[in-house]
């Protein structure tokens, strides 16, 4: 097919950085692409992404070109950039400007001229392609987060673009809603030939869709390969290897890569079977570990916004001392609302939260955030626009023991953020701005940590630090009640799990029992071996046993 982009020898730097984001791009994105970019958190994946919108290149020096069709995007009217290259961003919420569907709709048309009379048909059509048809009217505020990225996307869609720039658009989205925005994109992609490129952490499902995949380091591109290509680059890349997606990975661990790698279940099961391979469990694997007192009191908790059905029904839990609990659940299932109560942020209409023998919103502030640390689901709402070293020293002020300097240092190196310490919070990644939030909610030596969605935005090397992390104040001690769409996180490193649904909490069972129960709600290497192992959630759970292609 044509080209339809290209970025010819591409740098870009920040202002007062020390090193490029982009250093010396090339890179030619044709006209049937489906694209899509990865590389470890600040590897230059967003920075890259925006060079190719005129209105979203940063502040900074940049050299080499970026041309549409042969054309420089600078010499890109608005209305041409419009039309013809759309963007959907992270945060579902970020991008919406009006009050209800069809006037989002509608403001995009607007905004490139199209007449009144031409709108409805527009906007008809993108509606009834994507399913919002019945939701026109409704206020934004209402719509869940999925409805909320397929709204972001419909405003794009309907200005009829030749590409689209998407930037991890499933980060913020349950697992089933975040396969329904994928299989959107498939047919935006299949159907209307539009192209795509995409940056994305998650890759397990989106890959099966791809037919390229960009590899970015140090704001290099290392590789512009086909999947298949790719991911045997990665998986030979010791930065890297741990970005491979469950199921090829699984075939790398147990040196059973053959001809090619699955990309999902069904296609792992089949080679499985052919290649006539048994697994059997670790014996090292079913770990127990041991929790203390009960720290946080849960009793008869219901609670509702103004005028709306209730979001929490009478819940009753007891968090022990050292205790993990992940809580999963659908986008609007009430897991925020849930903790922003526990934190003592809400009071509810009924029930009482105990921290010790304390209700908890009747304890001052001053006590609180010594005893509780909270990493909210919009980190940048807790900061007050300092440099990354500010923030830190300036939260552990509050807490019992103050940090001097030497441990704030310590901190951001934890934090893998001493190349960005002195950088404005507001000017991090996505990504860096998490880590900073869960720096906020660590430093003050809290008893009990409440995250929401703490890998939202991590690449999956930060995410096996922050785990590891977490674990150790965990082993110390420490109770961490987390909401998360991160299956795989959450079977790793929580010691329980439970679900969030119609306002209520299913059984908190143990992680392990309760991950290989779960049909859907488990990991990729549980739905590859369920129907030989049961006990098994990751490619460490396992050892060859024997078959007929055994190498052991």
């Amino acid at each position: 097919m044509s080209e339809l982009m290209s970025l010819k020898q591409v740098t870009f730097t920040y202002p007062a950085a020390n090193r490029p984001a982009l250093d010396g791009v090339d890179l030619h994105i044709a006209s049937d692409d489906f694209m899509v970019i990865v590389g470890a958190t600040g590897s230059g994946k967003t920075t890259l992404l925006r060079q190719l919108k005129p209105e979203l290149v940063p502040a900074g020096d940049l050299t080499g070109t970026v041309q549409y069709q042969g054309r420089s995007i600078q010499k890109l009217s608005a209305t041409e950039s419009a039309q013809t290259i759309g963007v959907v961003a992270q945060d579902p919420v970020v991008q919406p400007v009006m009050a209800t569907v069809i006037e989002e709709l509608a403001f995009s048309l607007e905004n490139v001229g199209v007449s009144a009379s031409g709108m409805p048909g527009r906007i008809a059509e993108i509606a009834n392609f994507l399913g919002l048809d019945q939701i026109l009217h409704t206020p934004l505020q209402q719509l869940s987060g999925g409805q909320l990225q397929l709204v972001n996307l419909a405003s794009v869609l309907v200005l009829h673009p030749a590409i689209l720039l998407l930037d991890e658009p499933t980060a913020q989205l349950d697992p089933t809603t975040a396969q329904n925005f994928l299989n959107v994109l498939q047919q935006v992609h299949r159907e209307l030939g539009i192209t795509i490129v995409m940056s994305e952490h998650r890759l397990d499902r989106i890959l099966p869709l791809a037919n390229r995949l960009v590899i970015m380091e140090d704001g290099a591109l290392l590789a512009a390969e086909s999947v298949a290509t790719g991911l045997r680059l990665m998986s030979q890349h010791d930065e890297l290897a741990s970005f491979v997606p469950a199921i090829p990975n699984f075939f790398v661990q147990q040196h059973l890569t053959g001809n090619q790698l699955p990309l999902t279940v069904a296609t792992g099961r089949r080679m499985l079977s052919q290649q006539d391979v048994l697994f059997k469990l670790r014996s090292s694997t079913l770990s127990v570990k041991t929790f203390g007192a009960p720290l946080l009191t849960v009793a008869g908790v219901s609670f509702h916004y103004d005028q709306q059905a209730p979001t929490l029904r009478t819940i009753d839990i007891t968090f022990a001392t050292g205790i993990w609990v992940a809580i999963l659940g659908k986008n609007g299932a009430g897991k925020s609302t849930l903790l922003s109560v526990l934190a003592g942020l809400r009071k509810p209409q009924h029930g009482k939260v105990r921290l010790g023998k304390q209700i908890i919103w009747k304890m001052k502030n001053s006590v609180l955030i010594r005893q509780v640390g909270l990493l909210s689901q919009h980190p940048i709402d807790q900061f007050t626009g300092l440099t990354v070293r500010e923030e830190l020293t300036a939260q552990s002020q509050l807490g019992n023991e103050p940090v001097n300097a030497t441990a704030v240092t310590d901190w951001l190196a934890k934090l893998q953020l001493t190349a960005v310490a002195d950088q404005n919070v507001f000017d991090l990644s996505g990504g860096q701005q998490q880590l900073v939030g869960l720096g906020l909610a660590l430093i003050t030596r809290p008893r009990l940590l409440l995250l929401d969605e703490p890998t939202k935005g991590l690449d999956p090397a930060t995410k096996q630090v922050v785990g590891r992390l977490l674990e150790t104040y965990r082993a110390a001690g420490v109770t961490i009640v987390m909401a998360s769409h991160d299956v795989e996180f959450s079977a790793q490193f929580a010691t329980h799990g439970t679900f969030m649904f119609d306002g209520q909490l299913t059984p908190v069972q143990p992680a392990r029992k309760f991950f290989t129960t779960n049909f859907m709600a488990t990991t990729a290497v549980s739905r590859l071996l369920r129907q030989w192992l049961q006990q098994a959630l990751f490619s460490t759970d396992v050892e060859r046993k024997g078959g007929a292609n055994d190498q052991g």
